[in-house]
């Protein structure tokens, strides 16, 4: 029995590892947004600029590459964790099926990607095809975190009573998470906006003059949309923030307790950090802290979810 835990608690760390892997190639994405390095292999995939390794490459050449490389490299994990999760769970395991559908979203992540590449929505493009495609390659990326969350999670914490199908989410928090995707969705596009027509604090006018701009008809439909992300981000932190007396009045588990509050502080610091990111114009060093936080409140209450499901289905 200890030999079997052993296992089983090597499992969860392999699989928390590459959820922070999977993390850190999301930022690095956002890097090649930020430096407008998307096409530094030009109008070529799998292959850089037609090379398999380029040769004096430039530096958005080098960024672009790197974060091909380090996708390559999550799929190789995420492949290692679907087969360590038939071997230690079996086939019909919901840890095995949650590393399943993370490998699914890992390809289709890469053919998102290679989509942008090839129909050359990287670097300056600023048409209204490469937000839609950016807020869908955003909301594919919460479904990739949330499927390999899940395997962590699931293989960390003790199963439903077999037998038992899992309970339904409160309502309230069914609507947070289609809250938090949407929210992310018009952070893509905001984020986008931010990169293409990058300001100062202090410009036009400061915050109150960007306003203003937003809402002139003659700007371009990415600055227009500026204003959409953070109204819908205070909505989503309202409800986030009511995550935690939903979760208490549902159940007694400590350990759903604590997510529950978890999601409040991420909410709130998400925020906070949405507010900075406003008032100084969106730094590229502060997107990328933004995303991370985003993606950890996200994390968070996929961890709470489960949770919850779990322990009401097995009172």
């Amino acid at each position: 029995m200890p030999r079997r835990r052993t296992r089983a608690s090597a499992f969860a760390r392999f699989a928390w590892a590459c959820c922070v892997y999977l993390v850190g190639v999301i930022l690095f994405g956002a890097w090649v947004r930020i430096t407008h390095s998307g096409a530094g292999c030009g109008r070529h995939w799998p292959t850089c600029n037609g090379q398999v390794v380029p040769l004096a490459p430039s530096t958005e050449t080098l960024i672009e590459y790197s974060h091909r490389a380090t996708s390559g490299l999550l799929g190789l994990l995420v492949v290692g964790l679907v087969v360590w999760a038939a071997r230690r769970f079996g086939p019909r395991h919901r840890v095995f099926t949650a590393s399943l559908v993370t490998l699914l979203f890992v390809i289709v992540e890469a053919l998102v990607g290679a989509g942008l590449v090839l129909r050359e929505l990287v670097a300056d493009d600023a048409s209204s095809a490469r937000a839609v495609v950016i807020a869908l390659h955003l909301a594919n990326t919460l479904m990739l975190t949330a499927a390999c969350t899940l395997a962590a999670f699931w293989s960390t914490t003790a199963a439903r009573p077999a037998g038992r199908p899992p309970a339904p989410l409160p309502p309230l928090v069914v609507v947070a998470f289609a809250a938090v995707v949407v929210t992310a969705m018009t952070g893509a596009v905001t984020a986008l906006g931010d990169t293409l027509f990058p300001v100062s604090p202090t410009e036009g006018g400061g915050l109150l003059g960007r306003l203003r701009d937003g809402l002139d008809p003659a700007t371009h439909v990415l600055v227009r949309l500026r204003i959409v992300h953070p109204i819908v981000a205070v909505l989503t932190a309202g409800l986030l923030y009511a995550v935690p007396e939903v979760v208490e009045d549902a159940t007694t588990d400590d350990l759903a307790r604590t997510l529950g509050r978890a999601v409040r502080h991420a909410a709130l610091l998400e925020a906070g950090l949405g507010l900075a990111n406003v008032l100084l114009a969106a730094p590229g060093w502060l997107q990328i802290v933004h995303l991370l936080f985003a993606q950890v409140l996200w994390i968070v209450l996929v961890c709470a979810g489960a949770r919850l499901r779990d322990v009401a289905a097995a009172a």
